[in-house]
C-alpha cells in the first residue's frame, strides 16, 4: 500500500510540473488566440501540436518504472491538444508523443498507439462540444476513461495476456487517478481564465457604456463658452466634475426672452447611473416648465409635482433656480433645498443670498416654494455650487465649509466668470489634497456686466427741467448715488439745460432733448443730446471772479460751476446734434 501511495505522489509531482507549464501557456497571447478565435490557423495548429507533443514527451521521460511497466502521465499532452484544437491537433500531438515512446523510450507498440488514440479521442470530444471547453467534472471523468482506454488497448494487444494484466494492474490506479486529477486542475485553470476574460470583457463593456453615458450626460449640459458671445451684459461659466463616471449634479442656463436669463444648479440624491437618469429628467423638466410668465417658485412647483409622479425610486433633487432681468440686474430666485449661493460684490465683499424655505424636488407633491430677489450691480457675481464643494474632505477628515468657500471667493480677485469658477474648483481640489472625491462638484458663476443706465426725453421747455429732476432723483435712489454727488449732478443739469433751452434754438417749434445716464466703475456719465444750433459752451472764457458783479459780463458762471463740480466735461458735434458730456466720480 505504501508503495502505491509513493507512486501516486511521484506521479502527482510530475503532473504538477505539467500543470505549471499549462498555466504559463494559458497566459500567452498564442493560447488566447486559440481559445477565443474559434477557428485556428494552420500555424496555430502546428504550434499547439508541438507544445502538447513535448508535454507528452515530458510525461514519458518522467515516468516511474514499476516492475515491467512504467507509470506515466504522457496522455495529458495529446488529450489537452485534442480538447483545444480538435482531432487533427490531438492526433499530431499523440504522434509526437507516441513516436518518442516507441523509438526513444523503448516502450511497447501498444503504448505508443494508445497515446495517439487518446489524443484523437480528446479531439472528438472537442468536435462534439463544437469547440466549447468542457467543465471540470467532465474533464476529470473523460481523462479517467481515456486512461482506462489506454490500458485496455495494451491488454488487447500485448501478449502473453497474463503478464500484460500484471503490468497494467500495477500502474492502473495511480495513472487513472493522476490523469483525472491533472485534467481537472488544467480544466479549472482554463475555466478560471475564461471567467477572468469574461469578467474583464464585461468590465470593459460596462466602462465603455459608462463612458458613453458620461458623454451623453455632459452633452445635455451647456459646455460651450462663452455661451452668449453676442451678449456683453453678463458673463456665465459652469463646470461639472462627477465623482464617478456619471453623476447626479446638473446645471443649465438659457434665455427666456431678450431680457431674461434663467439659470439653475441642482444635486440629485445618490450617485451613478440612476442619479444621472434622474438628473436628465429633472433638467429636461426645468427647461420645459420655465416660462417668462412664471416666477421661479412657480416653475419649481410644477417640476416638483412632475417628479413626484410614479417616483418609486424615492430619489429627489435639490435645486436653485434664478431669473436675471438683464436690463436692470434684478434677480428673482427660488430654492428647493439647495446650497445657498454666494454673491461677490464688485467692492470686494462676499456673502450668502437670503435664506428662503423650500423642499427638495420629488419628495412631496404640491409642496410650496417661495421667492426672494436681489439686484446685481455692474461687476457683481453670483456663485452657485453643489455640496461637492463645501463638503470636500481633506485627508484629515475636515470639510471645506461655507466660511472657507467665502475666503476662496474673496481671493478670486473679481476676474471673469470662468476665472472665478475655476479658481474655486482649483482651491477645492487643493483643499482635498489628493483625497478621493466623494461627491460630484458643480460650480456656476454668473457675472453681471451691464452698466446702470437710463434715458430720459424732455421738451425744450423750462418746466420740463423739473420733470427730469424728479426722474433723476429716482435713478439716484435706485443706484444709491451719494447725496452730495446727486446734488451736484442735478445742479449741473439744471444749469446746462436752462442754457440749452434758453439759447439753443432759433425757432419757436417744439424740440426733444435726450438725457442719458450711465453708471460704470463708480463713475456716473450724463450725456445731453440736443438738435439746437451748434454751440460749444466750453469755448466760452472763464469768468474773472476778481471783478465786481457790476463789472463782470453776463453769463459764464453756469458753465464755470459745472467745470468745478464735475470731474470731466466734454463737448462734440455729431451730425445735427450737440452732445455735452459730464462725468462725476460718485465715491469722491
Amino acid at each position: 500500500m505504501s508503495e502505491l501511495l509513493n507512486l501516486l505522489l511521484e506521479l502527482v509531482k510530475n503532473m504538477s510540473v505539467l500543470i505549471v507549464l499549462a498555466y504559463i501557456l494559458t497566459r500567452t497571447k498564442f493560447y488566447t488566440v486559440i481559445l477565443f478565435q474559434g477557428k485556428t490557423s494552420l500555424g496555430q495548429k502546428l504550434g499547439l501540436s508541438l507544445i502538447c507533443g513535448l508535454i507528452s514527451i515530458f510525461g514519458t521521460v518522467s515516468g516511474i518504472p514499476v516492475g515491467d511497466a512504467v507509470a506515466n502521465i504522457s496522455d495529458l499532452g495529446p488529450v489537452i491538444a485534442g480538447l483545444m484544437g480538435g482531432p487533427v491537433v490531438g492526433l499530431a500531438a499523440g504522434l509526437i508523443g507516441g513516436l518518442y515512446r516507441f523509438f526513444f523510450a523503448s516502450l511497447s507498440f501498444s503504448s505508443s498507439i494508445s497515446t495517439v488514440v487518446v489524443g484523437v479521442a480528446g479531439g472528438l470530444v472537442w468536435k462534439l462540444k463544437k469547440g466549447k471547453f468542457i467543465g471540470i467534472g467532465t474533464g476529470a471523468a473523460l481523462m479517467a476513461l481515456l486512461e482506462i482506454l489506454h490500458l485496455g488497448i495494451i491488454l488487447a494487444i500485448e501478449r502473453p495476456f497474463s503478464l500484460a494484466l500484471l503490468s497494467v494492474g500495477q500502474v492502473a490506479l495511480p495513472m487513472i487517478a493522476t490523469g483525472a486529477l491533472g485534467m481537472a486542475v488544467f480544466v479549472f485553470i482554463v475555466r478560471n481564465y475564461l471567467n477572468e476574460k469574461e469578467t474583464q470583457r464585461t468590465k470593459e463593456l460596462i466602462e465603455s457604456e459608462l463612458s458613453v453615458a458620461r458623454e451623453i450626460q455632459m452633452s445635455i449640459v451647456p459646455k460651450i463658452f462663452p455661451a452668449f458671445p453676442d451678449r456683453s451684459e453678463f458673463d456665465i461659466f459652469a463646470s461639472l466634475e462627477p465623482a464617478k463616471e456619471v453623476g447626479g449634479d446638473l446645471y443649465d442656463f438659457f434665455l427666456l426672452d431678450d431680457d431674461h436669463l434663467c439659470f439653475t444648479v441642482g444635486d440629485v440624491s445618490g450617485k451613478g447611473v440612476p442619479a444621472s437618469l434622474f438628473m436628465a429628467v429633472t433638467k429636461t423638466l426645468l427647461k420645459a416648465k420655465a416660462d417668462i410668465s412664471l416666477r421661479p417658485d412657480e416653475i419649481l412647483y410644477q417640476v416638483n409635482n412632475e417628479l413626484c409622479k410614479d417616483n418609486d425610486s424615492g430619489m429627489f433633487v435639490t435645486d436653485f433656480l434664478g431669473i436675471l432681468t438683464i436690463s436692470s440686474g434684478e434677480v428673482i430666485f427660488s430654492n428647493g433645498g439647495h446650497n445657498i449661493p454666494f454673491i461677490l460684490r464688485r467692492n470686494g465683499s462676499a456673502g450668502l443670498l437670503p435664506k428662503i424655505p423650500g423642499m427638495a424636488l420629488g419628495v412631496m407633491e404640491k409642496a410650496k416654494y417661495t421667492c426672494s430677489e436681489i439686484r446685481l450691480e455692474y461687476g457683481d457675481s453670483l456663485l452657485l455650487y453643489t455640496d461637492g464643494v463645501t463638503e470636500a474632505m481633506n485627508p484629515a477628515g475636515e470639510l471645506l465649509g461655507e466660511e472657507h468657500l467665502k475666503r476662496i471667493l474673496l481671493e478670486s480677485g473679481g476676474g471673469t466668470a470662468k476665472e472665478e469658477a475655476l479658481h474655486v474648483l482649483a482651491k477645492t481640489h487643493e483643499f482635498a489634497d489628493g483625497a478621493m472625491q466623494s461627491d460630484d462638484i458643480t460650480i456656476l458663476a454668473l457675472k453681471y456686466l451691464r452698466p446702470a443706465q437710463a434715458e430720459f426725453r424732455i421738451k425744450n421747455k423750462r418746466d420740463e427741467i423739473a420733470v427730469l429732476t424728479e426722474k433723476a432723483k429716482r435713478f439716484f435712489a435706485s443706484y444709491k448715488i451719494p447725496e452730495q454727488a446727486a446734488f451736484q449732478i442735478d445742479l449741473s443739469l439744471d444749469e446746462l439745460l436752462t442754457n440749452t433751452i434758453g439759447y439753443g434754438y432759433q425757432d419757436t417749434e417744439e424740440h426733444e432733448i435726450l438725457v442719458k445716464f450711465v453708471l460704470l466703475n463708480e463713475t456716473l456719465t450724463v450725456e445731453i443730446h440736443d438738435d439746437g444750433i451748434p454751440f460749444n459752451p466750453l469755448e466760452r472764457p472763464e469768468p474773472d471772479l476778481t471783478q465786481g458783479v457790476e463789472e463782470r459780463p453776463i453769463g459764464g458762471l453756469g458753465i464755470h460751476l459745472v467745470r468745478k463740480t464735475m470731474d470731466a466735461v466734454d463737448y462734440r458735434r455729431e451730425g445735427n446734434y450737440n452732445i455735452l458730456t459730464i462725468k462725476k466720480n460718485i465715491t469722491a
